[in-house]
């Protein structure tokens, strides 16, 4: 609130100490204490009425208007007329979740296309070997 540190509260009480004495310090202390204790009781009995006379006089309503204006947000609304069930909102977050299931399904059948390109099945190699032995040349080409 007023942004004391504990430098300038040293200095504070060790000025006391000087000019008060250590003997009178306690009973200063006690009434400003006291004095204190007063000054925040009557700005409570202060705040209570003001807060009594605006719900008398309808301002508690101009609070929480206030409040709901300070509180709203642009982006909400938007998405609240566009899609007020939320039914777009979970057909983008579904698809969101199936797209990596797509991509890895799309990977996997990439990979097999090349494992068969370097493995040929039993039925291509029995092929293969037939048409060597038809044609008489072994697998390099050579006759």
């Amino acid at each position: 609130m007023f942004d004391i540190g504990w430098v300038e509260m040293m200095v504070v009480v060790v000025v006391m100490i000087v000019v008060i004495g250590p003997k009178d310090l306690p009973v200063v202390l006690h009434t400003m204490g006291r004095w204190i204790a007063r000054v925040r009781a009557m700005a409570r009995g202060f705040q209570d009425s003001i807060e009594e006379m605006a719900e008398q006089s309808g301002l508690g309503d101009v609070r929480d208007e206030m409040r709901s204006i300070r509180d709203f947000s642009l982006e909400d609304e938007i998405e609240k007329t566009i899609d007020p069930e939320g039914e777009l909102r979970e057909g983008i977050s579904a698809e969101t979740k199936r797209k990596p299931v797509a991509e890895e399904k799309d990977a996997g059948e990439v990979k097999q296309l090349e494992e068969k390109q370097q493995d040929p099945s039993p039925q291509e190699a029995d092929d293969k070997k037939n048409k060597t032995a038809a044609t008489g040349t072994d697998a390099g080409g050579k006759g």
